[in-house]
């Protein structure tokens, strides 16, 4: 009887272990210890989220652009835009994955509007910008601006 039960009080605990812990919510970043010169691009860059018609989600979160038509960014998969203190060959670029009307697309910084059955849109900027030099662990999430096109 006694190993039934220490048996049960291991099985409890196991289970309470292996429970999932709640999502945390993404680490704020003390932007004022950064460097001043991305400070002042986190400025420029948060001003272009906020600028009239410019509807603003990051990473899960949806953009809701009236009329039927939300965007809801669900993954970078790429981000090889050239650092603004560097020197590039190529101006890169940014791919994300999207979800829109219940289909998932793919879209770039680069690849203009996007048509769908509720209107056309677009990215129109991005934050964090690209830089050589983020602190170690001080990177900030990312934020899109969609318009409608």
């Amino acid at each position: 009887m006694r190993s039934l039960i220490f048996a049960a009080a291991l099985l409890v605990s196991a289970c309470a272990q292996t429970q999932a812990e709640p999502p945390s919510a993404p680490a704020q970043v003390d932007v004022s210890t950064l460097p001043l010169h991305i400070r002042e691009d986190l400025a420029q860059r948060d001003a272009a989220l906020a600028a009239p018609g410019v509807v603003a989600a990051g990473l899960g979160d949806t953009a809701d652009l009236g009329a039927g038509l939300s965007v809801r960014p669900i993954d970078v998969l790429e981000d090889s835009r050239c650092p603004q203190n560097a020197r590039c060959v190529w101006a890169g670029r940014l791919r994300l994955r999207v979800a829109v009307g219940g289909a998932v697309i793919e879209m770039s910084d680069d690849g203009g509007a996007v048509q769908t059955d509720h209107g056309a849109f677009e990215l129109v900027a991005i934050s964090p910008g690209p830089w050589t030099d983020w602190p170690d662990n001080q990177r900030t999430p990312y934020r899109f601006g969609f318009k409608r096109a």
